[in-house]
């Protein structure tokens, strides 16, 4: 078995071998060695937890990429109180004070495929308060106009490219923001092994991991889709889930077991992926608009920084 020191010296040799086949083969054994040597290691702090037991020291906690984020200054802590301010006077202000009640629309793009009309019936299925309202020749900003005539509070915009569901567009109103998102890993709710059946209760709703000022202002965005007090008795759930600034969109709903003492959860669907591309101040302007956040390819630089 080679040593430790053996293979941290091999593999800052492996670059500088010239023969391709030597380099790869050197690298697979060198990899095999690693794991063998990780998995021994492992076995031995298992066997120190057990003999010393409550008194082992604490297990190693494993280094993944949310561990290892960058500091970053946007962070919100309990210790910002002037967050409380800016909440209590933001666009969203009334919806969190009880003033008003989320009232949708949901449209599409021009010449909506079958494919995209199908998947926003079910896009609808997860909304409280939604009206499907057909977009015709309608231009986005002539939506939010009669949105706004007609008292809805956000406008919700699929868009699709080959036929299909590749972004969707949140409109608050009357004074914004406006966020767009691209959709990735749209899974339909027939694709979904073993799916439920939606219900028309109003759901729970849960925000995971939305921890910087924009993560924060996005979470109030997304909360101001759904009604504040859920109607638990239908039993359903709605999760946004943030990791390394991508959303994962879920539907599910309760089933309780052997009279409530056991529960599990059953995915309803649709299943969609979402990534934030921009956040833009105020109503739909694609011309003269000003942005919060604009995602640009330079932001992939380092894996260790997120921004939601």
């Amino acid at each position: 078995m080679v040593k430790k020191k053996t293979l941290e010296d091999s593999l800052k040799i492996v670059p500088s071998i010239k023969n391709r086949m030597r380099r790869i083969n050197l690298m697979l054994r060198l990899k095999y060695e690693l794991r063998k040597q990780r998995k021994s290691a492992r076995k031995q702090r298992k066997r120190v937890r057990e003999r010393l037991g409550p008194e082992a020291p604490p297990a190693l906690k494993p280094k993944t990429i949310e561990s290892m984020r960058e500091p970053d200054e946007s962070i919100v802590t309990e210790e910002m109180p002037e967050i409380v301010g800016e909440e209590a006077i933001d666009e969203f202000a009334q919806y969190y004070q009880g003033e008003i009640t989320p009232r949708l629309m949901l449209t599409t793009s021009r010449k909506p495929s079958r494919h995209l009309k199908s998947f926003v019936e079910e896009m609808k299925d997860v909304f409280a308060s939604c009206d499907l309202v057909p977009r015709e020749k309608l231009s986005v900003t002539e939506v939010q106009t009669m949105a706004i005539d007609q008292a809805y509070t956000d406008v919700l915009v699929v868009t699709e490219r080959l036929r299909r569901p590749d972004g969707l567009w949140i409109i608050h109103l009357p004074e914004g923001p406006t966020a767009y998102f691209r959709l990735t890993n749209v899974w339909r709710r027939k694709k979904i092994p073993n799916h439920g059946v939606p219900t028309k209760f109003d759901p729970e709703l849960i925000l995971n991991n939305f921890d910087t000022r924009l993560g924060l202002r996005l979470g109030r965005m997304l909360a101001a889709l759904f009604p504040k007090k859920p109607e638990f008795r239908g039993r359903r759930l709605v999760t946004f889930h943030n990791q390394r600034d991508f959303i994962f969109l879920r539907h599910h709903r309760y089933i309780f077991k052997e009279n409530g003492q056991k529960v599990s959860l059953q995915e309803v669907g649709p299943r969609v992926t979402l990534k934030l591309m921009s956040l833009q101040a105020g109503l739909f302007d694609p011309k003269f608009g000003q942005y919060e956040f604009k995602y640009q390819a330079k932001f992939q630089v380092s894996r260790k920084k997120f921004f939601i």
